[in-house]
């Protein structure tokens, strides 16, 4: 495949897989915490801080390596960190102590970064009117990985064990590395600067595109959002009334399905210039979430009602913000995707750090007066945004 516009759906299929496996490797160890802290004899507490690493891990190699994707020949540059991330896996499943487990978290979530270059490649490839149609696509396969992570991690624990789950999944990425590399096309970049000229232009586009940062703090509260409900799940389902094992918990994943039909639809409305009601859409439902999601230690079928909002509101304002920014600029699409998901993850990672804390001494009620307090700042934001821009559609292209 070479040509622009010719992205047939097989491998589209195979992009969607790789996003989904080179992400969903970083939500692995959120049913398996309790599993880990007993099997190395440490805290569940020590065990549980492997979310938040990874959530660091994961910000900092967006930072520092999304960027070069505009400098460096995308093919190689992709399967090289697939490759990487793949042998760290190999390598946290091979884990015997905390610092083993730290050591290899930190490093597969910093390489793991390949979806942020590969989705705005992916767009480039692509016609322009099928673009919004792709990238809604491969977040699918984005969400498929993060929501059913916890499912496929699950059972394998149960099945076998916490480290087998790793050593799959390692091996899993180092395949389709093998297969991206013959299916890829070469893409030599035009760009004309230095790495250092690379970063500097991060902070460039943050002076100069406002639009961009207000797009990118409300990715990054969205992801905040839900992170606060990823992280708190375990605690939630495995204590009192539910005591749900690993798989069990796993389950929840499936709920996330709506997230995943949210995405592919997001992305068809965009192409039909409905943003604006998109983003109200979504903004509502992620305040609406919050009020049954603060029964979930009392009725799981409360719970279950208030994720499906959650899910659906933040897979779809995650793409509306992607499609968004992408339209800024064709030649810098990885810096710019670099900046937002910098902020989308480092969002997710403070959720994370918060959460647990507030759980640890406060509970599930402060960790939803959180959540809430997330909510009402993207609703605020976004309506602050499309007031500055009335039409979503005219944004403009540099070249």
């Amino acid at each position: 495949m070479s040509a622009q516009g010719q992205i047939s759906r097989k491998f589209m299929f195979m992009m969607a897989m790789t996003c989904a496996l080179c992400a969903g490797c970083n939500y692995f160890n959120q049913p398996l915490i309790y599993s880990i802290a007993e099997d190395l004899h440490i805290s569940v507490a020590e065990s549980g801080w492997t979310v938040v690493l990874t959530q660091i891990g994961y910000a900092t190699g967006l930072f520092l390596f999304v960027p070069l994707g505009d400098l460096f020949e995308k093919r190689l540059y992709i399967c090289s960190l697939m490759l990487c991330t793949g042998l760290a896996l190999i390598g946290l499943s091979a884990s015997t102590n905390l610092h083993m487990l730290y050591g290899f978290t930190l490093l597969a979530s910093f390489c793991s970064i390949t979806t942020q270059i590969l989705i705005p490649f992916a767009a480039n490839l692509s016609q322009r009117e099928k673009s919004a149609e792709v990238v809604g696509l491969l977040m699918s396969g984005v969400l498929v990985g993060i929501l059913f992570a916890r499912t496929v991690s699950g059972l394998i624990s149960t099945l076998w064990s916490w480290h087998a789950v790793y050593l799959l999944s390692g091996c899993s990425i180092l395949l389709l590395s093998i297969a991206m590399w013959y299916q890829l096309p070469k893409a030599k970049s035009q760009l004309q600067m230095s790495i250092l000229q690379i970063y500097r232009s991060l902070f460039t586009f943050a002076k100069t595109e406002p639009m961009l940062i207000r797009r990118s703090i409300i990715g990054g509260l969205g992801f905040g959002m839900l992170s606060i409900i990823f992280t708190t799940m375990t605690f939630v389902l495995a204590e009192a009334p539910y005591h749900f094992n690993d798989f069990q918990i796993g389950l929840m994943g499936i709920v996330g399905v709506v997230g995943i039909w949210s995405s592919q639809w997001t992305g068809k409305m965009i192409g039909r210039h409905r943003e604006k009601w998109i983003a109200q859409l979504a903004t509502t439902g992620l305040i609406l979430a919050w009020i049954p999601l603060f029964f979930a230690q009392s009725y799981l079928w409360v719970y279950i009602i208030g994720l499906i909002p959650a899910y659906f509101g933040i897979s779809s304002l995650h793409v509306l913000n992607q499609n968004l920014v992408y339209r800024i600029s064709v030649q810098a699409r990885s810096r710019i995707n670099a900046i937002y998901m910098t902020c989308y993850f480092s969002g997710a990672g403070i959720g994370a750090f918060l959460s647990l804390n507030l759980w640890k001494m406060y509970g599930w009620s402060a960790c939803v007066a959180l959540g809430f307090g997330f909510a009402l700042l993207i609703f605020s934001i976004n309506r602050y945004d499309l007031s500055r821009k009335r039409n979503l559609v005219n944004i403009h292209s540099q070249s």
